[in-house]
């Protein structure tokens, strides 16, 4: 091993006085550091309460976006003056601990490493990394008893020493992915008075829930009252949708019936609770213990056929990369965008997944059809008895509607992409009583980011193939930018202990900077060994 990247690991170079940070100080990229340059901050001494961190990699993610477009008026800023207390962006990040406070002697020591779960609350509150707590985009950055000792205990997950920086900082945006196939719904009514909606009770409900209340099709529940269980025998349209309306946050509405009594009609639904408040629909028998069954399902069907909707991007091109990658996985997976570039990428850097595992790849190019019905038509001849699995990563109520169309009895339909509360979507009733389960999720758990973490660190998931472009952390502005614009397929990784090294897509490593780029795999893809030579080579203090 080389010395300086031994003295990185161990800490052991100089510190400086002042470290670069790229402060917030309101919406917009101009508001984004000063005349487009990052803040000088002084490197002061942990207090009692805190330690000391050394930011070793970030990935940019579009929530930094987000921010970026609304500065104070965030909902997780809580309406702060960025102008006169300003933020540091950045929650997908790799670290290293470099100086301790007294409280903390015993927990952490100079040299350990962790990646950190952004969502942080402290007595109830929501602070959360990279937005009211200072982030990653500087080169070092304090902890204290909020992300140390919260709500969910430490919010730092230790890292071994033999891991990327790079792929331990993007298991975060893949926790994302991971947690949306990793959810526990609610498959069978778990209140003791759950709702029901009918003219006659059936035998299973007056046993297993003899407190059921028991209404007509017709007859509404008071202003006001919800419930988490609601279910509904009489299957008119008009009338789910007017009980939907009555659904409680992470409630689920039972659908008694099959698609046989069903015509082909759809009931608008709000796909946007879907995502961000877990409401679920659910169908697929004339009982709730078939439903139950019908409903188990949380992950892609082994040797099944999947579609990935507007997969193009950093978050797409990881769901695929998750399901070419996956031992069970589909047995042929089709993903469709509008970016004929975004595509070829994509089939390039599958390369080497597609020699280990007998997987079809089909890409199809929305713009090469001369109408939506011939794009359905060709998407629809792929999968002549329906997709298994379909994937939206794209925020259209219309695809939507299309991903449930294309599903099979019994599919599973991952409504990934942030459609807002009170996107309304026309969704198959004939579908949902089939048994097609919609699900949506926002964000990440601990146990998700440890999972993805592990599977790293037994080299089970590369997270180092979502890279596509690099650079020093004065490039960040760059970088932001370049998310903002879409100009990559893939994530862009700051090193910010490099300060001036431009952003470089991965493409043109192999010109911009050889002694790089001959690291890179074979189907040009970010690794270690291209790393820890790029750290070798461009970190700034002497051996």
């Amino acid at each position: 091993m080389n010395n300086k990247l031994e003295k990185f690991r161990k800490v052991e170079h100089p510190l400086p006085e002042q470290y670069y940070a790229w402060q917030v100080f309101g919406s917009g990229l101009e508001n984004v550091g000063k005349d487009g340059k990052p803040i000088l901050l002084p490197l002061r001494e942990p207090n009692d309460n805190e330690i000391l961190l050394r930011v070793d990699a970030l990935g940019i993610c579009l929530s930094d976006i987000k921010i970026v477009n609304l500065g104070g008026n965030h909902p997780r800023l809580r309406g702060r003056n960025l102008a006169e207390e300003p933020i540091v962006l950045g929650h997908e990040c790799a670290v290293t601990v470099v100086k301790v406070g007294t409280q903390w002697a015993k927990t952490f020591k100079k040299g350990d490493r962790f990646i950190v779960q952004a969502d942080i609350y402290y007595k109830g509150v929501g602070y959360a990394f990279g937005y009211l707590i200072p982030g990653g985009m500087q080169q070092y950055t304090y902890l204290d008893e909020k992300a140390l000792a919260g709500d969910d205990g430490c919010y730092l997950l230790p890292v071994k020493p033999t891991t990327g920086y790079s792929a331990s900082a993007l298991a975060e945006p893949w926790a994302c992915v991971e947690m949306s196939y990793r959810l526990e719904d609610r498959i069978y009514p778990d209140t003791s008075s759950p709702w029901y909606v009918t003219g006659s009770p059936t035998p299973e409900v007056l046993q297993d829930f003899p407190d059921a209340r028991i209404f007509a099709p017709e007859q509404m529940p008071a202003e006001g009252e919800t419930s988490k269980d609601i279910i509904m025998q009489a299957l008119d349209p008009k009338q789910i949708e007017a009980w939907l309306k009555y659904l409680a946050p992470h409630g689920t509405m039972y659908l008694l019936g099959s698609g046989d009594e069903v015509a082909n009609e759809y009931v608008a639904v709000d796909v946007g609770s879907i995502h961000y408040e877990y409401k679920r629909i659910m169908g697929g028998g004339e009982t709730l213990k078939e439903i139950k069954e019908k409903n188990k399902r949380s992950d892609l069907q082994p040797a099944g056929i999947a579609l990935f909707i507007g997969a193009g991007g950093p978050m797409g091109q990881m769901h695929v990369q998750r399901a070419l990658e996956k031992t069970d996985g589909p047995q042929k997976v089709v993903v469709t965008d509008l970016d004929t570039g975004r595509l070829e990428h994509l089939r390039i850097r599958s390369a080497e997944l597609l020699e280990k595992r007998p997987v079809e790849l089909i890409t199809v190019c929305t713009k090469d059809f001369p109408n939506n019905e011939a794009l359905n038509q060709h998407l629809r001849d792929l999968a002549p008895g329906g997709y298994t699995d379909v994937v939206l990563l794209a925020p259209v109520p219309a695809l939507a509607t299309q991903a449930v169309d294309f599903s099979a009895p019994g599919g599973f339909v991952n409504l990934f992409a942030g459609l807002g509360i009170g996107t309304i979507a026309n969704v198959s009733l004939r579908k949902i009583c089939e048994g097609v389960k919609m699900i949506g999720c926002s964000g990440s758990r601990i146990s998700d980011l440890n999972h993805v973490l592990q599977s790293v660190e037994a080299d089970m998931r590369d997270t180092n193939r979502s890279v596509a472009a690099i650079g020093g952390l004065f490039s960040a502005h760059e970088g932001l930018k370049a998310v903002k614009e879409a100009r990559f397929p893939g994530k862009v990784v700051i090193y910010p202990q490099i300060l001036d090294l431009s952003l470089i897509p991965l493409e043109q490593l192999p010109k911009v900077l050889p002694e790089v780029g001959q690291y890179l795999s074979k189907d040009g893809t970010w690794t270690q060994q291209a790393e820890e030579t790029l750290l070798e080579r461009y970190l700034p203090w002497n051996d």
